[in-house]
């Protein structure tokens, strides 16, 4: 797959009886041809640290809330179109261990992700990112 970039509103969930809600975030998810990906993806409309030696508490929850990091093993399912990240370090603590499970569709510009396990309320959810350097 190689990497792929997010466009800036890289995140769409349609809740039930809701309009669609995009979240914003930038960065990469890399996928290799040895079974390792990473990912990368920070909200850029965080607030910028007024003393960056010493953030706040409120901007230190920001940039944490505004981030989206892990990376381990995956396997792929071609047949049934899904993919599994297995993961080996995330940005907190309590996922790592986690197996992502997602529906995925690959075009030769596109990578598109669904969530299967949605969060309560949310009905539908897509992530689509950009293929770079191929």
């Amino acid at each position: 797959m190689g990497a792929c970039r997010s466009p800036s509103a890289l995140d769409r969930r349609f809740r039930a009886g809701r309009s669609a809600a995009a979240v914003r975030g930038v960065g990469y998810i890399m996928y290799d041809a040895t079974g390792h990906m990473c990912v990368v993806l920070a909200n850029p409309d965080r607030a910028v640290w007024k003393a960056p030696k010493s953030p706040t508490d409120a901007e230190v929850r920001s940039a944490f809330e505004g981030l989206v990091a892990y990376c381990g093993a995956y396997e792929t399912n071609e047949e049934k179109h899904y993919v599994i990240d297995h993961v080996e370090a995330d940005r907190e603590p309590g996922l790592m261990g986690a197996n992502r499970m997602r529906l995925a569709t690959v075009t030769a510009t596109r990578l598109i992700l669904r969530p299967i396990d949605l969060p309560a309320g949310v009905a539908e959810w897509t992530v689509e990112f950009e293929r770079v350097g191929e």
